[in-house]
Formats: structure tokens, C-alpha cells, sequence
């Protein structure tokens, strides 16, 4: 609910939104049209369960970050 109220207060249109979750029961995938419908405007970029700490630096590089 947290998400909701953030993404329906601001205007993503032209921004890029990076969705990253840690989680011991659901992916993000789960979530992702969240993001979609909310913010339709947005670029949404690869998500990231992160609850592997060695699949962040990756993730983020090929962010390019």
C-alpha cells in the first residue's frame, strides 16, 4: 500500500522507475504490474528480488550503474 500512495501522489511520465524487493516468499514479478498501472508513463527497468547479496552488483551494472 505504501507503493500505491507513492506512485499515485507523483508524475513518473519520462522517469525510469529500478523495482527491487527483498523477499522470502514471492518474487517481484509478482508485484510488477503494480508499477505498470500506476505509473504509465514510466519506464520500468529490470526488477530485482534481492535476496542474494551476490546478484546485486550484477544487476546494477547491467543497469549501468
Amino acid at each position: 500500500m505504501v507503493i500505491d500512495t507513492f506512485l499515485e501522489s507523483y508524475d513518473f511520465s519520462g522517469k525510469t522507475i529500478v523495482p527491487f524487493c527483498t523477499s522470502a516468499s514471492d518474487s517481484i514479478e509478482n508485484s510488477l504490474h503494480i508499477f505498470t498501472e500506476l505509473a504509465p508513463d514510466a519506464s520500468i527497468a529490470e526488477a530485482l528480488t534481492a535476496n542474494d547479496e551476490s546478484e546485486i552488483e550484477p544487476w546494477l551494472a547491467g543497469l549501468g550503474f
